[in-house]
């Protein structure tokens, strides 16, 4: 297959699963949680998926591409919500990526989800204390965010990984 041709299906790929991560990201901000920075997390299986897929740099930008279309689209990009959403996003894929890489014959995409979900909340939490809050009080909420972003991180990885076992292989271009 032409080098080129090869680019473009790569290029068209992450458009469409970033754009799955901001329709997912943006049903996700209609589900009541039981604390406003808790979430499912549904669109991280999107970069979960092109993480498997396509490798850790495609990954990076699909969730950084997703993080900042919702906060456009939202109209948070220029607060800290914005900050920590990205930041946390970033280390999370990149986190995900080096476990994947180091760890992947004992580690699957349910297991690279929850450590991907638990970096997420505890970099966001570290900024916020550090930036926002500047106490480490903060940090003694962490506890139940810390469980719940596990729980979550295995259930989108769970589904993340029914993904990639069902959709055929031209999709997914492994």
């Amino acid at each position: 297959m032409d080098n080129r041709i090869k680019k473009a299906q790569i290029i068209s790929r992450i458009a469409i699963w970033t754009s799955v991560g901001i329709v997912l990201a943006g049903i996700e901000r209609f589900i009541p949680t039981p604390l406003p920075w808790i979430k499912l997390g549904l669109a991280n299986g999107a970069a979960l998926i092109v993480l498997y897929s396509h490798g850790l740099v495609p990954a990076l930008i699909v969730n950084l591409l997703r993080v900042t279309a919702i906060g456009l689209i939202f109209g948070t990009w220029s607060n800290p919500a914005f900050l920590l959403s990205f930041s946390g996003a970033a280390v999370a894929v990149l986190v995900m990526g080096s476990t994947k890489f180091i760890f992947g014959k004992w580690v699957g995409p349910i297991g690279v989800s929850a450590i991907g979900a638990w970096t997420h909340m505890f970099f966001q939490f570290l900024l916020a204390s550090i930036l926002i809050v500047r106490h480490q009080s903060l940090m003694f909420l962490a506890g139940p965010s810390l469980i719940a972003a596990i729980l979550s991180g295995l259930i989108i990885g769970w589904i993340a990984n029914e993904i990639l076992d069902r959709l055929p292989e031209k999709i997914l271009l492994r």
